[in-house]
């Protein structure tokens, strides 16, 4: 065989030349990290960590500020309790209310000290939005504060039961009928046990009663609520009555008392049955009144007369309206006899012309009730 033409020159073939490697640019220079390794942070990163110093002060925690403090079960005091009682959450403030009669329970010290200060701060919630508050604040009154508060003198009393005096008169004129009532019992609350400050606020409560039973609101609802009403109308025409006996009782003591001893003062601001009564002014709305309680007298009976079966709260009803009669005509008798009795007057205006022009025009209204009882049976 012959060799292939070209020989071995001919098979090989000319080497391509070879091109440098390309090196990366140096701003995109890539390095190799090891697994595991954390990366380190990058050159424009920003520094986050906050630090900061806690500056400790002796005697600074609450449990050392309340060291022989009174306090509650839930360990608040007084004050806290008395300033949760503005809150906007009804529940806190039911809360703060049963957390001041517990705390006041254990401690009684603080009542004696604080009471005056508890009633400045307690007397807005007499027309709280929640029924619940305001039947807390009722019963801490009837139970502990007022109790406390008549062992005080006459001067720091008149001077606190006027602040909450003031809340109780708005109260009676509030635009919701629910705090509308539970004034009135707070008014009966205040006349049962400090019976001696009602003549300062007479007119104006009875100016109040006028309004609330003339609205015929309080006649469609709930009986009950009639005669919670009718019961503290009651409570202060009781007092009316007795200071205008006591009156009639004295002048009668006068015409048998020499003239030296005629101009001495009768009355005592401290006796529950004394009083000064803007007499004129309260007898006109006493005369308002007999309209009104007539008439509630004939709704009443009106009712009962219709149903089959006795009407436990319309029975009620009838009875403390004619009860509330009752008082306003005896202090009417007394008036007019003591106008008769006094010296120098002669044409009274509470005379007992007045009493027959006045007052049995509407007690003849009555006779109209007899006879619906008597048809009935």
């Amino acid at each position: 065989m012959g060799r292939p033409t070209g020989g071995a020159s001919a098979s090989k073939k000319p080497k391509a030349k070879s091109k440098p490697k390309q090196r990366g640019g140096v701003d995109f220079k890539k390095y190799k990290h090891k697994v595991g390794r954390k990366l380190p942070p990058p050159k424009n990163a920003t520094n986050t960590e906050i630090k900061s110093k806690l500056i400790v002060l002796p005697e600074q925690t609450m449990a050392s500020e309340r060291a022989g403090m009174a306090v509650n079960k839930r360990g608040l005091t007084l004050r806290e309790l008395l300033q949760q009682t503005v809150h906007y959450n009804p529940k806190v403030r039911r809360a703060a209310m049963n957390g001041i009669k517990d705390l006041v329970t254990k401690h009684p010290a603080e009542l004696k000290l604080h009471k005056v200060a508890m009633i400045e701060k307690l007397q807005e919630r007499i027309c709280d939005s929640d029924k619940v508050v305001r039947d807390s604040l009722y019963s801490l009154l009837q139970s502990l504060v007022f109790p406390s508060l008549k062992e005080d003198n006459a001067m720091s009393t008149r001077s606190t039961l006027s602040l909450l005096m003031a809340n109780v008169l708005n109260g009676m004129t509030h635009l919701s009928m629910d705090i509308q009532l539970m004034a009135f019992r707070f008014l009966e609350l205040v006349v049962l046990n400090f019976p001696s400050s009602f003549p300062r606020y007479a007119e104006q409560a009875f100016n109040n009663f006028v309004a609330v039973l003339s609205n015929d609101r309080i006649h469609l609802q709930d009986k009950s609520k009639l005669n919670s009403v009718l019961a503290g109308l009651a409570h202060c025409l009781s007092l009316v009555a007795r200071v205008t006996e006591n009156d009639d009782a004295s002048n009668r003591l006068v015409h048998n008392r020499p003239m030296g001893e005629l101009w001495k003062p009768t009355l005592d601001e401290d006796n529950p049955g004394s009083g000064a009564f803007a007499t004129s002014d309260v007898l006109i709305k006493l005369q308002n009144l007999i309209r009104i309680l007539v008439n509630s007298i004939e709704v009443s009976a009106s009712e009962i007369c219709a149903k089959p079966a006795n009407d436990a709260q319309s029975s009620e009803a009838l009875l403390s309206a004619l009860h509330c009669l009752h008082l306003i005509c005896t202090t009417f008798i007394h008036e007019a006899k003591k106008s008769q009795m006094e010296f120098g007057r002669s044409n009274t205006q509470f005379g007992p012309d007045w009493l027959n022009s006045s007052v049995l025009v509407y007690l003849k209204k009555l006779w109209g009730v007899k006879r619906l009882f008597h048809e009935k049976v």
